[in-house]
């Protein structure tokens, strides 16, 4: 338990030293209303967060704020590259990416966030932090599977590889040997034949 709190704190003081300031929006000097804001997410910027499945990309990102009496409404919008392998050749591919998504900012009592939606702000907090937020989108914005959008693009030696090794998954071979049986009981059948 120990690790994981040490492991905590270690990955946090990273994200602060390494993590510059454009990607936080100071909030208390801004006026009601909408305010615009982009972001270019490249290599550098993934580089931060140590477990990040992305290690290439070139990532635009528009935010929206629009700030109110009570909350601020931000609107993410992104749109961009995200360099990979692909699952099935293992030779490089170019997946595009594209997402949006919304996150209510309510003034509280303290800094916590409610659902997944949600963020709710302390008195003591003067702007918002968008990396980690950038981070997060970009990243549920990834395919499931990373393969070539058309097969004929995969690496034609890596598929002939895979077809040496191909399961035929249309005979069940667990079973198969069972079809051939002719079983039947005896006893089974002079137990019904009593019963009628």
């Amino acid at each position: 338990m120990k690790k994981g709190i040490t492991f905590a704190v270690r990955f946090e003081i990273r994200l602060t030293v390494k993590n510059n300031k454009e990607y936080r929006i100071p909030y208390l000097g801004l006026k009601a209303g909408n305010h615009h804001y982009e972001f270019q997410l490249t290599d550098e910027f993934f580089e931060v967060f140590e477990f990040s499945e992305i290690h290439r990309a070139t990532i635009e990102a528009e935010v929206s704020l629009e700030k109110q009496s009570t909350m601020m409404i931000l609107e993410f919008a992104l749109s961009g590259s995200v360099h990979s392998e692909c699952d099935h050749c293992g030779d490089a591919l170019e997946m595009g990416i594209q997402t949006q998504q919304q996150i209510i900012v309510k003034f509280g009592d303290q800094t916590s966030e409610g659902d997944d939606d949600i963020l709710i702000l302390g008195p003591n907090e003067h702007e918002i932090d968008l990396a980690h937020y950038l981070y997060e989108y970009s990243h549920l914005a990834l395919p499931a599977r990373h393969v070539h959008a058309d097969e004929a693009l995969c690496n034609a030696d890596a598929l002939k590889r895979l077809a040496l090794y191909k399961v035929d998954q249309t005979a069940n071979t667990q079973w198969a040997a069972l079809k051939n049986l002719n079983y039947e009981d005896p006893e089974d059948n002079e137990f019904f034949d009593e019963e009628e």
